[in-house]
């Protein structure tokens, strides 16, 4: 797939330096940096739901728990913060 990036001109130039120092095309520079970034990357983890034991998500309404709680302990509760 061909992309084009926009690189800092300093960058480019110590990139286009070392890469003809080196006897090796910016192209394979720029495929072994990513896939040295995405092997030291660790993959993200699945996003967090809220519990379905706090009862907002029952089909039943708030429970009586939620209930009693404010808008802001409710967005609390649906962003995994503290109430």
């Amino acid at each position: 797939m061909k992309t084009t990036i926009d690189l800092a001109d300093d960058l480019a130039a110590s990139l286009k330096k070392r890469t003809a120092r080196e006897g090796i095309s910016m192209r394979a520079a720029v495929h072994q940096a990513l896939r040295l970034w995405l092997k030291s990357r660790p993959e993200p983890t699945a996003a967090k739901g809220i519990p379905r034991d706090v009862g907002l998500m029952s089909g039943q309404g708030l429970s009586p728990n939620a209930a009693a709680l404010s808008w802001d302990d409710l967005r609390a509760l649906s962003y995994d913060q503290k109430a």
